[in-house]
């Protein structure tokens, strides 16, 4: 269901130009994305990497604009998941939460989504077609971070 949510949602609002933004598609969709400074922290008080939540009954996606750009992308497309999967109002997300190893069901659906939003599958495999092999040039191509590359070619089996 994750990856067929996303790729609906490219169809409908991608522009078929890499890399894709996906804070575009979430104003697409309705959703508010906002930059956050160190505002959003767990209990302990650090930062998160990102949240989704209501505000007034409008859905409102807030990122770490303190980390790096391509964990900013993948911070938004993962909550954009979380509004898109349906999983409710509240999704506070830690660093963790986007790791491999997570097996919380819905951080591992927002997850997969994001990573078909940011990576889809015909994309990346139309740029190996194209002689796009290397592991940095697929990354710089999605602008995406080679972690998630890599993770995203496991998956897609290549």
């Amino acid at each position: 269901m994750p990856i067929q949510s996303a790729k609906t949602i490219l169809k409908e609002y991608w522009d078929g130009r890499l890399p894709v933004d996906p804070v575009r598609i979430a104003a697409g969709l309705g959703v508010r994305v906002e930059q956050s400074f160190g505002e959003i922290t767990n209990n302990a008080g650090q930062p998160l990497s990102g949240e989704f939540t209501l505000e007034s009954g409008c859905p409102v996606i807030r990122y770490n604009a303190t980390e790096a750009p391509v964990r900013q992308r993948f911070t938004v497309a993962h909550e954009l998941g979380h509004y898109v999967l349906r999983h409710g109002p509240r999704h506070r997300d830690e660093a963790q939460n986007f790791s491999i190893d997570n097996y919380d069901i819905y951080e591992v659906a927002a997850n997969n989504f994001a990573a078909e939003l940011l990576m889809p599958a015909e994309a990346v495999s139309y740029l190996i077609s194209q002689g796009v092999n290397t592991l940095q040039r697929l990354a710089d191509s999605f602008n995406v971070s080679t972690v998630a590359m890599n993770i995203r070619l496991k998956k897609l089996g290549i």
